[in-house]
């Protein structure tokens, strides 16, 4: 039986955001969690972009090499997205 450790960086998002500034970095908080061995990473954009913003999920997207597991809405809106 195998063990997967995945990260949710939400939190991070949410500090970034309660203090009105560029940090810290999801995409950075996500890279970080990578490379010290997560097998995934996730994620949860909203309907009013609260925490995670369209930006981290294509930053992140990108730099990922493992898992990227994103919660959302089955919205039109979120389906094109994802």
């Amino acid at each position: 039986m195998s063990i997967y450790l995945g990260v949710n960086i939400d939190h991070i998002a949410t500090l970034r955001e309660a203090r009105g500034t560029t940090y810290p970095s999801p995409l950075e908080a996500a890279l970080i969690c990578e490379k010290s061995g997560a097998d995934s990473i996730t994620l949860h954009l909203r309907e009013d972009r609260r925490h995670i913003l369209d930006k981290d999920v294509e930053e992140i997207k990108v730099a990922l090499k493992t898992k990227m597991n994103l919660e959302m809405a089955a919205t039109d809106e979120m389906i094109k997205i994802a």
